[in-house]
């Protein structure tokens, strides 16, 4: 009888021993299998969050398009405008007036200039780093364009000397500065469009 007790007591531990094995293995199965799941879940919901978040992303730019184009023709708008005013040949028309010195005329000229490219410093941030670097080079050249005819006109000279002496400096450029800008702008205005 007592070899029987023994008997059964290791029986019965075996079998409890193989039933904790099977169950720890399945266990270990099971858990690989739900972590496999977890992370097939989790590339699932990953993508379909980038796909959204890319999807909104599209359609916010889409919408500042919306508001920024018009803005952005309007600033290509409002600085062929200045380069058009500050031409020689405008600015002279609007700026001089009868009995003005060549001195009085060199000063509201470089004043009108100045005032008109401060009225549309906003508007470089439309338009691209090319297009407004053109802008400046011209405004720049036109000024020094004009320093340098006053220079060789009296200050107490009539206006109409330099006015001359602007208009004949500005014919004989090789290359018109204002013009160029505004190829750069027209073709800039073209790129967006």
């Amino acid at each position: 009888m007592q070899t029987f007790l023994i008997v059964l007591t290791v029986t019965i531990s075996l079998i409890v021993a193989v039933s904790l094995c099977f169950f720890f293995l399945i266990k270990k199965q099971f858990d690989e299998m739900n972590q496999r799941q977890n992370e097939s879940n989790n590339s699932l919901v990953k993508a379909f969050l980038e796909n959204e978040t890319a999807k909104a992303t599209e359609s916010r730019k889409i919408e500042n398009a919306k508001i920024t184009m018009p803005l952005r023709i309007q600033a290509y708008e409002r600085l062929v405008l200045l380069l058009e005013r500050i031409k020689p040949e405008s600015l002279l028309l609007r700026v001089q007036s009868p009995n003005m010195t060549a001195g009085l005329l060199h000063q509201e000229l470089l004043i009108t200039i100045r005032a008109e490219f401060e009225h549309n410093l906003s508007q470089q941030i439309y338009v691209s780093q090319a297009a407004w670097d053109s802008v400046k080079a011209a405004k720049d050249s036109l000024i020094r364009l004009i320093n340098e005819e006053a220079v060789n006109v009296a200050t107490g000279a009539p206006a109409s000397t330099l006015s001359e002496a602007i208009i004949k400096a500005t014919v004989s450029q090789a290359s018109n500065p204002t013009d160029n800008a505004l190829s750069v702008l027209k073709k800039d205005a073209e790129n967006f469009m």
